[in-house]
């Protein structure tokens, strides 16, 4: 697992269409991927390996938590 995170840390991914860049768990916004920006979300998410365009082409989004975003949380 670490090897997979130092990869990660090292690499870049053009989304293009976002059909092959995983949401979640590959480093396409920012230095890390989200899961370890939000790991509070990463841990609630229904579907871990969601494609960039699942998530974000639909309107409202396709992102689904296994309870209800309140407060800060």
């Amino acid at each position: 697992m670490k090897i997979k995170v130092t990869f990660f840390q090292r690499v870049e991914f053009l989304i293009g269409s976002g059909t092959s860049t995983r949401f979640w768990e590959d480093t396409w916004l920012g230095e890390t991927p989200l899961a370890l920006q939000y790991p509070s979300l990463y841990n609630i998410v229904q579907r871990k390996e969601d494609y960039v365009a699942t998530v974000l082409n639909p309107i409202p989004l396709n992102i689904q938590f296994r309870r209800s975003l309140v407060g800060e949380r």
